[in-house]
């Protein structure tokens, strides 16, 4: 058995745009239901949603039928969640507020087996069908992706030193944190955030790296796209849910 190729590091590696959708409901049959839109990701979020370890892997489990690549955003990075995460099956990891390029070196430490890393030993797993991958131990970091999220003020003046580190394959904003700590809390698109994005996808590209971005907002999504921004979350479960049960309803009541 061979494990499956990672579309999205193909994509973003090579400089190809590829679409997600973050998924925030917690609930794998709404994982489901948005896996089968096409998206060519879907990030499952364990920092901001009420997910744990089993209700990630369940997540997991039901995006196994579809092309779309699962990125899981841990709440930290604890590097024993990262093996945790890992060992269940997920080899795309998002890490929030990184802040320096050791930090980030930490963070692929973790995610790699000994001796260039400190990832724990198991035999079998459902990261390598359970064994039945041969060979996976010695390849495990061939189809990972690590994107790190930039999110405050140290992490856009380091981005540079950031994207050098080996291992690193995309630097991602976080607009609303970064605004929030940029003292814009709520307005990404205050003229000194902006510049602060920028900065952080040049940064990226200059390292040869991806750069990403959440912007469920579409006029906001094309530009970031045409900038050069290639991992480009433009919605979410929770707002597709909230926005259109809110439409609805309003259609009745006018």
């Amino acid at each position: 058995m061979q494990e499956r190729p990672n579309t999205l590091k193909a994509a973003v590696t090579a400089g190809r745009a590829h679409i997600g959708i973050w998924c925030s409901l917690a609930s794998a049959l709404t994982t489901e239901i948005v896996a089968g839109s096409g998206a060519g990701w879907l990030l499952i979020d364990g920092e901001h949603s009420p997910n744990d370890l089993r209700s990630i892997m369940a997540q997991l489990q039901v995006m196994g039928g579809f092309d779309s690549e699962a990125v899981v955003r841990l709440p930290s990075d604890d590097p024993n969640l990262i093996k945790q995460a890992m060992d269940i099956g997920a080899r795309s990891l998002m890490i929030p507020n990184v802040r320096t390029a050791d930090q980030a070196r930490s963070i692929v430490a973790a995610m790699t087996y000994a001796p260039a890393g400190f990832r724990g030993f198991s035999v079998a797993h459902r990261a390598n069908a359970f064994g039945r991958i041969a060979g996976y131990h010695g390849r495990a970091r061939e189809q990972q992706l690590l994107a790190v999220q930039i999110e405050c003020e140290t992490g856009v003046a380091n981005a540079a030193e950031i994207a050098a580190v080996d291992g690193v394959d995309v630097l991602f904003v976080g607009p609303g944190d970064l605004s929030t700590n940029m003292g814009a809390m709520g307005n990404p698109g205050a003229a000194h955030v902006q510049e602060a994005i920028a900065s952080v996808r040049k940064a990226a590209t200059a390292a040869g790296k991806a750069s990403g971005i959440l912007a469920p907002a579409k006029t906001d999504a094309d530009r970031y796209l045409a900038d050069g921004f290639t991992m480009v979350a433009v919605g979410s479960d929770l707002g597709l849910l909230a926005r259109g049960s809110d439409a609805l309803i309003a259609s009745f009541n006018q």
